[in-house]
């Protein structure tokens, strides 16, 4: 699904994450930890992994293809298979949070009635008792809408069409507790279906997550990515 062929990579901000000579896959179904300390923003790693960040030297691959050239067309199409969970923000403050939530599946050609429905079917898997909130924030601007709503929006954004890459950078930041069973349970539907996981998370002792396995982990190791991060399980 996605390969890293021997990369170096240099983040533009002080807290981003390097790569150093770094060759990995991430296979269809595949769940992969990325253990981040406080201070890491994993922005300008996951652009990379996008095709909008330069690297130094070496590929990265997505379903075989790299992201060098200027087939512009096809990278568009790629892009619209990944969904993305931002660690910062990323909202079109002009638009409302359905706006915003429909907008990336109608500038790839999904009309406005099937990416309604697409909201409303993963608003109603992850919403549990926040629903009517959800809901209510749908016509709101997200400036004005409660951090933990907003966080299921991005998530609902992120699963949204299909996508059989997942880059999730935080995504339990401001989520209740109580909707973590519901988040595990939505990762492990998708990945049985094939689509492949990118999870940067937080300080690992502030949850207890029971994934499918089996689950693989990467560390960053003086602000370096490293897939010597422990045993799968």
């Amino acid at each position: 699904m996605l390969e890293f062929a021997k990369v170096n990579f240099e983040g533009g901000g002080e807290t981003s994450i390097r790569m150093r000579d770094f060759s990995a896959r991430v296979a269809a179904g595949e769940l992969i930890e990325v253990e981040l300390q406080r201070h890491h923003d994993p922005r300008d790693l996951s652009l990379s992994m996008l095709g909008l960040d330069d690297l130094q030297s070496g590929a990265i691959h997505f379903q075989g293809v790299d992201w060098l050239g200027s087939d512009y067309a096809k990278q568009f199409e790629m892009r619209s298979r990944i969904g993305r969970v931002f660690a910062g923000s990323a909202w079109v403050q002009s638009l409302t949070v359905r706006d915003n939530l429909q907008l990336s599946m109608l500038h790839h050609g999904v009309d406005t009635a099937a990416a309604e429905s697409e909201v409303q079917r993963w608003v109603g898997r992850l919403a549990g008792t926040q629903l009517a909130a959800v809901r209510y924030s749908l016509d709101q601007r997200p400036s004005v809408v409660e951090p933990s709503v907003l966080q299921l929006c991005q998530l609902v954004r992120a699963v949204c069409n299909d996508p059989i890459l997942l880059i999730l950078e935080r995504p339990l930041k401001y989520m209740q507790e109580e909707r973590y069973g519901d988040f595990v349970a939505v990762i492990d539907e998708l990945r049985s279906s094939g689509t492949a996981v990118l999870f940067f998370s937080g300080d690992r002792d502030e949850y207890e997550l029971s994934f499918q396995s089996p689950v693989a982990h990467w560390k960053v190791v003086r602000d370096t990515l490293s897939t010597v991060g422990g045993p799968s399980r």
